[in-house]
């Protein structure tokens, strides 16, 4: 499943390099990043923080989301793990980017079968149904696949840009 999701880039892998050592690495994370398990917090956008990220960091690898915030309009679905390598004077950073989650797997099943539903017991009825309704349903459902589809690729590409741009400034920012 992960390759069709690398496939229609709802999972993406990107690789960034910093002249920088893995401790002071770390240490800005942790100056940068809120630390958190990153499970579900109800009121998330009204807890006060300078940072943009939540997460957390061991020796080698780490785990980050954006922070949510009032009234933004930039969905931030997607999670990142992350690994570290040092060689020579440079960090290697192999960063993997999930937009989608598994739970969304339940939406996209339950969609299918109220549309499935619908159309059998549509067919099946024994009054005349309508057929111009039929490409209204088809053009719903379509929608209703396609637009979260869009929703979470942006996110994705989204955060890979964020975070490129991010790391680079935490690097240079003394």
């Amino acid at each position: 499943m992960d390759n069709f999701l690398r496939k229609i880039n709802l999972i993406k892998d990107i690789t960034i390099q910093l002249p920088i050592t893995k401790t002071e690495f770390i240490q800005k994370f942790r100056n940068y990043v809120d630390e958190s398990d990153l499970g579900y917090v109800p009121f998330e956008v009204f807890q006060s923080s300078t940072n943009e990220y939540k997460g957390n960091i061991q020796n080698n690898t780490f785990e980050l989301k954006k922070r949510k915030k009032i009234f933004d309009t930039n969905y931030s679905f997607a999670k990142v793990i992350g690994e570290l390598t040092q060689e020579n004077d440079q960090l290697t950073i192999n960063v993997e980017i999930f937009g989608f989650r598994k739970r969304m797997l339940i939406f996209v099943v339950i969609i299918l079968l109220f549309y499935l539903v619908f159309f059998l017991g549509s067919v099946s009825n024994g009054d005349v149904f309508p057929f111009f309704i039929f490409p209204f349903l088809l053009i719903h459902m379509s929608l209703m696949l396609v637009i979260p589809y869009f929703v979470i690729r942006r996110s994705v590409n989204r955060m890979a840009y964020d975070l490129e741009r991010d790391f680079h400034y935490w690097v240079t920012k003394r």
